[in-house]
């Protein structure tokens, strides 16, 4: 059999539509003013789930008395501001450093496509209102008020634990929780909502700002984004 030349392999993968772009975007909003917009940087849990979700063994099925369903990454989807300035992200991360533990009063999921079928996006819209988030300022001294500025975004996503062990043959995690006569079929063994991004200040992706939450409502929208190339 003749050989395959390097030269040739790298035309192959160099045709149109052989490549995935895969990316995200936050976009910041006090009140009706977009403050910034900025790229994410990913964490440990949805590099993992991701990989499970196309190689996890899962199965579908429906019954008289019983159906399974799979459980959406998205599911229970949520985020979180948090205070830190100075801590670069890094994929080890499991939570933001210095977080307002407060959730959003509305998400809303949406599903964009370009007619063309080269970019598919899945978008999250956070939103605090008036009065939901405390005022964060610096040399704070008010009760409830937070000394600091707002430095830090993270979502949210429904993921698998990453305690798998390297170079794991055919995996079959799934855990399959029991709702009447309804039955889940988990993303994987350990499913829970935890950090999948982070956007933060100290990368650079936006300059934090002080927040009177008691007077301005939040809006924090993460578009992640899959673009054929």
């Amino acid at each position: 059999m003749p050989s395959i030349k390097a030269k040739k392999i790298d035309e192959k993968i160099a045709e149109e539509f052989s490549k995935i772009k895969i990316n995200s975007i936050g976009e910041i909003y006090i009140g009706e003013n977009k403050i910034a917009k900025c790229r994410n940087k990913w964490t440990r849990y949805f590099m993992s789930v991701i990989l499970l979700a196309i190689c996890n063994g899962t199965r579908k099925v429906e019954e008289a008395f019983a159906r399974y369903r799979y459980q959406s990454i998205g599911n229970g989807a949520t985020c979180r501001i948090g205070i830190d300035t100075t801590t670069s992200t890094t994929p080890s991360m499991s939570d933001l450093v210095n977080k307002v533990d407060v959730a959003p009063d509305s998400i809303t999921r949406r599903l964009i496509k370009e007619p063309d079928y080269t970019l598919y996006i899945a978008e999250f819209v956070f939103a605090w209102n008036a009065g939901t988030l405390p005022d964060i300022y610096e040399g704070a001294t008010a009760e409830g008020d937070i000394d600091g500025r707002v430095g830090e975004f993270g979502v949210y996503l429904e993921t698998d634990n990453d305690d798998w062990e390297t170079g794991i043959t055919n995996p079959n995690r799934y855990t399959i929780i029991y709702a009447g006569t309804e039955c889940q079929v988990r993303i994987g063994n350990d499913s829970a909502v935890r950090l999948a991004s982070r956007i933060a200040s100290a990368d650079d992706a936006f300059d934090a700002f002080e927040f009177y939450g008691s007077i301005d409502p939040l809006t924090f929208k993460w578009r992640f984004q899959v673009a054929i190339l």
